[in-house]
């Protein structure tokens, strides 16, 4: 299992869960053998260092914990649907998918982001979420770091979303390369 998933792969969710859980249960068993060594280099003292680190070892701990914690109630879309959007795709637009974006009022799920040249489109992955919630943070985060040039379009419906993946051809420019840096840092 590699380390480092990259945010918007297939199967993101999925492995960041994995990954999540074995780094709490990681964090937890360290932290139980940092206090236990420290019990016995002390003579069952709890007053030593080893007991200060262990208790600091919560900290990343949940850390990881809060972030399986957000991502917990998503699931990650099926190679089927996956392979169908893809498949869609001509030219030079970015796909991406099992997108959880945080906000400071919530956590939104998107099952798949496609980038053009100069347009967002998003595919909601639960059905009640608020479509223009997301629509205007993702314009808004675009227009705060100078890509206003960009339209957003969130769909809740998967026919309509599939309708308006773009057929025509266009070049990759930096614009486009920016927007999926971009919109890649918001997700957890």
């Amino acid at each position: 299992m590699k380390l480092e998933i990259e945010k918007g792969s297939f199967g993101y969710i999925k492995r960041k869960k994995k990954r999540q859980i074995l780094l709490v249960f990681l964090m937890l068993f360290i932290a139980a053998v940092m206090f236990i060594t420290g019990l016995f280099l002390h003579k069952f003292d709890k007053s030593n260092l080893c007991t200060m680190l262990a208790i600091l070892m919560v900290l990343p701990m949940a850390k990881f914990f809060v972030i399986y914690v957000v991502m917990f109630p998503y699931k990650s879309v099926s190679r089927e649907r996956y392979d169908a959007v893809r498949e869609k795709l001509v030219g030079e637009a970015e796909l991406m998918t099992d997108m959880v974006i945080t906000s400071s009022d919530i956590a939104m799920n998107l099952d798949f982001i496609i980038i053009t040249d100069n347009q967002v489109l998003g595919l909601a992955g639960k059905k009640k979420q608020d479509i223009k919630y997301i629509e205007n943070y993702l314009k808004k985060t675009l227009d705060s770091n100078k890509l206003d040039s960009f339209t957003v379009k969130i769909f809740d419906d998967e026919k309509q979303f599939e309708k308006c993946i773009p057929y025509r051809q266009f070049e990759k420019n930096a614009l486009q390369e920016d927007a999926l840096k971009i919109i890649r840092t918001l997700a957890v």
